[in-house]
């Protein structure tokens, strides 16, 4: 599991750390094509991701599921080493890679299902796994931006596309196999079909809806950082794009150990507090980063984005886990489309705001962003006091 998701996260940090200069570089995009092409991968990645979530609750092996989404990213990997044409690098995107990262939340289901059958704590375990990805993303950004810099991006994206076959067969072969959840009979099947998404979302709990809007907002930001900063870096700073990949890997190799304590302390120290902490430092990083002109203070900064980066990865996805009822795959589905809702945002804001102000402006608009999480997470403290309309459990008591 620890290494199928490693190989994953090296794939998805050269695609993370490369997109913008790929789109800007080798496929000639403005800042407006740049954005135009986040939003509609966006939008059609959250369709993707939530029937995804649906039917990987009814398959007999969720092994299934995660061989396919793998598999879609290795065709789009493959794609990318040598198509330039814009709308074909948008189709790929949109299609491949957005199956490719509904990846994400099949393992994270999976991860719940697993740490169930063996008895293991949840959240402890399920941080741990997401440290992996952390551990990628040391790894990953730098080494993707050394064959960028030496071998070009269709080297690059061969490589990429490796990794991902590697994490297809891993997947699909090498993970234990687990018992199916219960299936619908043969006479609520057509009934289920239909309504399934609809059920789920008229079950979320409203502390529930304000915790996704937070984790959505704070995404926004994060989509918005990862889609400006390299062309930060390098036109407005007049850096070297290895910097890049190195503030990456500083950041995430300062996650791992932060995710794991995280982990370990959240049920003790209440989920919830945590969350809210790191909202709060995700605003002062934002509000640093615009001022910050060399290569020693990125770097330094990339400390406080660990620290909220690694909180707001891990512990939201299991509180709304814990609060939603339904299918694993369904719930984490519900949970990881914030993400595709936030890059479609900040590939609209991004575009607008860099077109019009420039890149060193987008880091405030992430700060508001921010902000805002902070104002709904008051919103659902307040929401507890009053109650929700249903008793807290003994797990939102805690947290």
């Amino acid at each position: 599991m620890g290494v199928a998701a490693g190989c994953y996260a090296l794939a998805m940090s050269v695609f993370g750390t490369t997109l913008s200069l790929f789109l800007a570089d080798a496929v000639g995009a403005g800042p407006g094509l740049i954005g135009l092409y986040f939003t509609g991968c966006a939008v059609v990645g959250i369709g993707i991701n939530l029937a995804m979530g649906w039917w990987s609750d009814r398959l007999s092996d969720r092994r299934i599921a995660l061989a396919s989404t793998a598999l879609a990213g290795v065709a789009g990997a493959l794609i990318f080493t040598g198509a330039r044409d814009y709308a074909v690098v948008f189709a790929t995107g949109a299609v491949l890679l957005g199956l490719n990262e509904a990846y994400i939340s099949q393992l994270f289901a999976y991860v719940k299902e697993f740490a169930d059958a063996t008895g293991r704590e949840v959240t402890p375990f399920s941080s741990a796994v997401r440290s992996v990805f952390s551990a990628g993303w040391v790894v990953g950004p730098p080494v993707g931006l050394f064959l960028l810099t030496h071998a070009g991006f269709g080297r690059m994206y061969a490589a990429a596309a490796a990794l991902l076959l590697l994490t297809v067969v891993l997947g699909r072969w090498f993970l234990p196999a687990l018992a199916s959840p219960p299936r619908p009979g043969p006479k609520d099947k057509a009934e289920d079909r239909r309504s399934a998404l609809p059920r789920v979302l008229t079950t979320v709990p409203p502390r529930s809806w304000l915790l996704l809007g937070a984790v959505t907002a704070v995404n926004v930001a994060n989509q918005m950082y990862l889609i400006t900063i390299a062309l930060y870096v390098t036109k407005d700073l007049h850096l070297s794009a290895f910097l890049v990949g190195l503030m990456a890997g500083a950041c995430a190799a300062l996650e791992i150990p932060l995710m794991i304590t995280v982990g370990r302390l959240a049920d003790r120290v209440g989920k919830m507090r945590i969350v809210a902490a790191a909202v709060v430092l995700a605003v002062i990083f934002f509000c640093l980063l615009p001022m910050a002109g060399s290569a020693p203070v990125l770097i330094a900064l990339q400390l406080p984005n660990a620290m909220w980066i690694a909180v707001i990865t891990s512990i939201p996805m299991v509180v709304v886990q814990q609060e939603v009822p339904g299918g694993t795959g369904t719930v984490s589905a519900l949970y990881s489309s914030t993400f595709p809702v936030a890059q479609l945002l900040a590939g609209a804001i991004t575009g607008v705001v860099a077109a019009q102000s420039g890149y060193r402006s987008v880091f405030w608009i992430c700060a508001g962003l921010c902000a805002l999480a902070a104002v709904l997470l008051l919103f659902r403290l307040a929401s507890r006091g009053r109650g929700d309309g249903r008793p807290a459990s003994s797990q939102e008591a805690a947290s």
